[in-house]
């Protein structure tokens, strides 16, 4: 089946996202959209699955082969398709509405699961599950469709380098069967192998890159992922949190496990482990979300005694899930909220100002915070948490759907505001672009343990 765009223009508040894009798509293809936050390709992959205009926008154009019903989509943010309890109920669900014979629905739900390597999370409750464990459900649910084009909107996006390998290998075996598979990615690593069609958008336009030009964009990424080279910290440093015969449980189950630890202050921490293995959860211990046995202590004060209120304006944190944070309706109103709470000196309202057109997010001020692209949610979440300016600040996937200039610009913030307000940061991340020169150190959870990763720094 061959999908035309002819001419095709969308607006949201008369504010262009795309304009006149021509396009062919044809099946057992594997097209891969590439361009920096907010460029369109999150509102053509809803276009595609018949989401825009229905529920927003203007559009102006037409697509041609499009059936009804042959298109599945998988959000940015997973949580938001999700309606039942655990993923097993979710994908019957699924099931049902596409009129699957009854006695077909129990082996098609246990063949998707098991595509994806989330047969162990059938059961879990999906608001039990950690970002990338939802990212793995949400695909289970589309391979379970069977539908003939999957649109995939940062589907690695909270997920480690091994699952993630190992999921674009399998959907390269959907392709192989027909399928045509669209993917929307800031990260490039992997992709080079299977030879995908990049299509590369910018500012609502977007064109097909040649062999050549695909090939630069996949050398710049392999360039970015070079290794971290942390040190190991010096114990004779300030700790921040200290950690003593400390343990973790969730669902009756043992995540993390810690005789004595440090975490050191007015240093970048990151953290990184496998998808579910309990990085999430660690912050919401550190925030009073999630209880612990053993100790804690904050600048030598056990956690679970501090007051919420006092805590909360030294130790904030910045959600996986952008939307969590927001508090008000319009990019206005988040930052007007900051700004009158906030405590971080450097951010004046003309630094603030400067901050938005780096970040692309200047004209936006009356724009709903939920109609901005994953990318933009992201980057509005990172300022307005920067300007409360908090002692410490734990960053649950910063830097994920957002595309490197945007990562760089992110980062000069970060330096510039710690310039006049220092604050200790500690990033849980599954993307390593453009954070070498940046972490100071880096823990590692594996087999329930944290353990730090890196050299002896020696003196010169």
């Amino acid at each position: 089946m061959e999908y035309r765009i002819h001419q095709l223009t969308f607006t949201y508040q008369e504010q262009p996202v795309l304009v006149d894009l021509e396009l062919t798509l044809n099946s057992g293809t594997l097209y891969l959209f590439s361009g920096r936050s907010g460029s369109g390709k999150s509102t053509l992959l809803k276009i595609l699955a018949g989401l825009l205009p229905r529920y927003g926008g203007n559009l102006h154009g037409e697509i041609t082969g499009a059936v009804p019903g042959s298109a599945a989509l998988m959000f940015q943010d997973p949580s938001l398709q999700f309606a039942l309890d655990t993923p097993r109920h979710e994908i019957e669900f699924a099931l049902e509405n596409l009129a699957t014979p009854p006695d077909k629905i129990p082996q098609r739900v246990a063949d998707a699961l098991n595509f994806c390597q989330a047969t162990h999370l059938a059961d879990r409750r999906l608001v039990t599950l950690s970002g990338g464990e939802q990212q793995l459900v949400a695909l289970a649910i589309i391979v379970a469709m069977d539908s003939q084009l999957i649109l995939l909107d940062e589907p690695f996006a909270s997920l480690d380098h091994n699952h993630r390998a190992q999921l674009l290998a399998r959907l390269v075996e959907l392709k192989n069967q027909g399928k045509t598979i669209i993917i929307a990615d800031h990260d490039l690593q992997g992709y080079r192998q299977y030879k995908p069609t990049v299509i590369a958008f910018e500012k609502g336009h977007c064109h097909v890159l040649t062999d050549q030009e695909a090939n630069r964009r996949f050398d710049q990424a392999d360039e970015l992922a070079k290794p971290l080279l942390a040190h190991l910290p010096d114990e004779n440093g300030a700790p921040l949190f200290s950690f003593d015969a400390f343990e973790l449980t969730t669902n009756g189950a043992t995540l993390l496990t810690i005789d004595k630890l440090k975490l050191f202050k007015d240093r970048i921490t990151l953290l990184t482990g496998e998808s579910g293995s309990g990085k999430t959860t660690l912050f919401k211990a550190l925030t009073k979300l999630h209880p612990y046995v053993g100790s804690v202590t904050h600048q030598g004060q056990e956690v679970r005694t501090i007051k919420a209120a006092p805590y909360a304006r030294q130790v904030g944190l910045v959600f996986q899930r952008a939307s969590n944070q927001y508090l008000n309706v319009t990019v206005n109103e988040e930052l007007e909220l900051s700004q009158k709470q906030g405590q971080n000196p450097f951010f004046t309202p003309v630094r603030v100002q400067m901050a938005l057109e780096k970040l692309g997010l200047a004209k936006m001020g009356e724009r709903v915070v939920y109609s901005l692209s994953g990318g933009q949610q992201k980057k509005l979440q990172l300022l307005v948490m920067l300007m409360m300016g908090q002692a410490t600040l734990l960053l649950d996937e910063p830097f994920a759907g957002l595309d490197n200039q945007s990562i760089d610009v992110v980062w000069q913030l970060i330096e510039q505001s710690r310039a006049v307000c220092p604050q200790t940061l500690i990033i849980i991340s599954h993307q390593s672009a453009g954070l070498a020169s940046h972490i100071d150190y880096r823990l590692h959870l594996a087999d329930h343990h944290l353990t730090y990763q890196g050299e002896q720094r020696h003196e010169s």
